[in-house]
């Protein structure tokens, strides 16, 4: 059994004991892709849970719109998938504004909240964010101490003891094929998410009809890992319009199969602005050793951008750095729209790229060069190091 590091940051509202005060305070959502772990960590925090996929739940709700508050008087109820009905803000609306509540909700799904709430009824004060990622190097140390403040990298120094990341790297972090331990196992689970995302999840998010091409798509998408899209080159191979792999990029991203990256550009001399990088989720779509590491790599420093927000240290972000003149950093994590540090994924221990040297110098920040394994060196502008030594102890206390 792993233990999430989510719900530490969560304590604070899920503890509440004060009926009067819960009342009052904002709803808890949790959004994360399929098959993350969302359901069985929203079963360790809350007493009652209702799956909104499932025809009991339909049943009772047609029967009675409170039938949460009948069958359990938990302070804490979980809704699952609730977002999939069209009237899904005005009931949650309607459930937190009601002057006879006595709990509070927590709401848990497998889509992007986020891309729902435009129009309709406002949901604005009444829930605060999450997203839960795949798993962290910290969650397999056992670990669960929250972090006193975000971690600092201009005084960086990596820990003495750290937990090997080198299943995590070949598994990936979904909870299912790297409990498993088996390469065979992850093969057929692969196969299955993507054919079951395209084909059956995009159903409750679009009224798409070529789902052949998209899901062409998304078993390309691998090969364009390490670099910039280019969406002319993706509509050519899958025979679409160029609006139409935007668009399925974009559902991808609210499916939480990836996310794109975009080009930091401030105060940067003839930066890319425009074109993105996408990474998957899972990494280990990516067969290459180099593309799967750097991917690898990307969800790990976007789970940490994801925590420091979440704590309230500040505005945290991923973003990677490209210029005309084909210079290129693979990951700038900036906070409130500044850069803090740059960071290189290679798949071996190495002398720094000049791109590095050149950025961490203009832009005055701490550089990392980032390989699977090998020694740790301090830099004259950073550090070389193994991945496990710059993630251990990123969003929990050692």
């Amino acid at each position: 059994m792993i233990e999430r590091s989510m719900p530490i940051w969560l304590q604070e509202s899920l503890n509440e004991k004060d009926k009067k005060l819960l009342s009052k305070s904002q709803m808890v959502w949790i959004t994360g892709p399929r098959q993350v772990g969302k359901t069985h960590m929203a079963k360790d925090l809350v007493d009652g849970y209702y799956n909104w996929d499932t025809i009991e739940v339909r049943k009772a709700f047609a029967q009675d719109p409170y039938f949460f508050r009948n069958q359990n008087k938990a302070r804490w109820i979980c809704f699952d998938e609730i977002h999939k009905r069209k009237d899904w803000k005005k009931l949650l609306k309607g459930y937190y504004d009601s002057p006879q509540r006595i709990e509070n909700f927590l709401v848990t799904g497998s889509g992007r909240f986020d891309q729902y709430l435009r129009g309709g009824d406002s949901l604005q004060g009444r829930y605060n964010l999450y997203q839960l990622f795949p798993l962290h190097v910290d969650e397999l140390s056992g670990s669960h101490k929250k972090l006193n403040n975000e971690v600092g990298f201009q005084n960086f120094e990596p820990h003495e003891k750290t937990i090997s990341d080198e299943d995590l790297i070949e598994l990936g972090g979904f909870p299912a094929p790297f409990l498993s331990g088996s390469k065979a196992q992850l093969n057929r689970w692969q196969d299955q998410y993507i054919d079951r995302l395209t084909r059956e999840d995009v159903r409750d998010f679009s009224s798409i009809e070529k789902v052949d091409q998209m899901d062409l798509l998304a078993r390309l998408l691998p090969s364009r890992t390490m670099s910039p899209l280019s969406i002319r080159s993706l509509s050519e191979d899958v025979e679409v319009s160029p609006v139409a792999i935007k668009s399925w990029l974009r559902l991808f991203e609210v499916m939480y199969l990836g996310f794109q990256l975009k080009p930091y550009h401030q105060k940067i001399h003839r930066s890319v602005k425009k074109e993105k990088k996408w990474y998957f989720y899972q990494w280990t779509f990516n067969e290459d050793p180099a593309a799967r590491f750097e991917n690898y790599l990307a969800v790990q420093l976007a789970a940490c951008c994801s925590a420091w927000s979440e704590q309230g240290f500040g505005r945290y972000e991923l973003q990677y750095l490209r210029d005309q003149d084909r210079r290129e950093v693979d990951f700038v994590i900036t906070r409130n729209l500044k850069p803090i540090a740059l960071f290189e994924a290679k798949s071996s221990f190495q002398d720094w790229p000049n791109s590095l040297k050149y950025y961490c110098e203009k832009l005055k920040v701490p550089g990392f060069l980032v390989y699977p394994k090998g020694p740790t060196r301090k830099q004259a502008l950073g550090w070389s190091l193994p991945s496990q030594q710059l993630l251990t102890g990123s969003i929990l206390k050692k």
